[in-house]
């Protein structure tokens, strides 16, 4: 029967392993055992492991740190081993030598059930593709410019437009060169361009979002929609895009990709009100209506006519004075 020893990292996941075919087995920092270990704090021969029933007998060379026996089923209290005397430890044992952890596994013993590939990783090769990628960019960009003409309230000026795509696209190129590089240290493979691709999408999707945001606030006569909304828009998309990113970058799992993207969105919401709190609760001499430019085909709600407004100012400053008075 084989012996897995399993080299552990942080929070018990498995770095390396080990696979030795005898009966007993060598652990050191020296090579001529079984197990060759870098760390200065192992003893040249440090332990030994040999096959007995219900586990393996471990015993200590006279190392000079001993051996940490962190957890072991057969036995639920923890100990240091600092003699010759042999200690049986059973499947799954875990124990340190120096600052380095080890899992004592047999080659029989059962792995979790294979995960299922995120969709976007199935199909990530789609997304690197000319004819998906072009056409996106080309949306993309007509929206951006047709974005910048409706809100724009000075001549209609091609430098500045140019200056402004071009520094818009430069930061949508370095967050996607950013996470391609990320996905190349940490899973061997870029995926720049479904990573750019994906970044595209969602400011697509966010330009729409805010288009309706918008026209909600103007058919609402108040800013307060568009104050709350948006914000919210911003953030739920971004946390998608940081799932969507870590599934293609990482080799997260669905729980980790979310807690992590959502703690993110948390902490800028954190910091977004920390950043408001001192203008609350001050007086603003400017009342809260919707003061942006939108065309009348936008609005769907009845409004009062600016003539009838016009014409009840006397009254409205009547009883605003009364209402000073009381």
């Amino acid at each position: 029967m084989a012996v897995i020893i399993e080299l552990l990292g942080w929070g018990g996941k498995r770095q390396r392993y080990f696979r030795v075919e005898t009966s007993s087995v060598t652990i050191g920092r020296g090579y001529e055992n079984d197990v060759v270990l870098d760390d200065a704090h192992i003893s040249p021969n440090h332990l030994r492991l040999d096959a007995a029933s219900g586990g393996w007998q471990l015993t200590d060379l006279q190392s000079l740190n001993g051996v940490e026996i962190v957890k072991n089923p057969s036995s639920p209290s923890a100990q240091i081993l600092r003699s010759d005397s042999p200690i049986l430890i059973g499947e799954g044992a875990e124990i340190k030598v120096g600052r380095t952890r080890l899992r004592i596994l047999s080659d029989n013993h059962p792995v979790d059930a294979a995960k299922v590939l995120h969709h976007l990783e199935q199909d990530a090769g789609k997304l690197n593709r000319l004819s998906i990628w072009l056409p996106l960019f080309l949306i993309s960009l007509g929206v951006e410019i047709a974005a910048l003409y409706s809100s724009s309230f000075i001549e209609w000026q091609w430098k500045n437009v140019f200056s402004t795509i071009l520094s818009t696209q430069a930061l949508l190129l370095f967050l996607a060169l950013f996470w391609g590089t990320m996905g190349r240290f940490l899973r061997g493979e870029s995926q720049f361009l479904s990573h750019y691709c994906l970044i595209l999408l969602a400011g697509l999707v966010y330009s729409l979002a805010d288009l309706l945001i918008g026209m909600l606030g103007y058919n609402a006569g108040t800013e307060m929609v568009i104050l709350i909304l948006s914000p919210l828009n911003a953030l739920l998309i971004l946390a998608f895009l940081l799932s969507a990113n870590f599934a293609l970058a990482t080799n997260m799992m669905p729980r980790q990709r979310w807690i992590s993207s959502l703690g993110f969105v948390m902490l800028i919401i954190v910091v977004s009100i920390s950043a408001q709190l001192k203008g609350w609760g001050e007086f603003s001499p400017y009342p809260d209506y919707f003061s942006g430019l939108e065309v009348p085909a936008l609005q769907f709600a009845s409004a009062e006519p600016a003539d009838d407004f016009i014409a009840n100012f006397d009254m409205i400053f009547t009883e605003a004075d009364r209402l000073a008075i009381d």
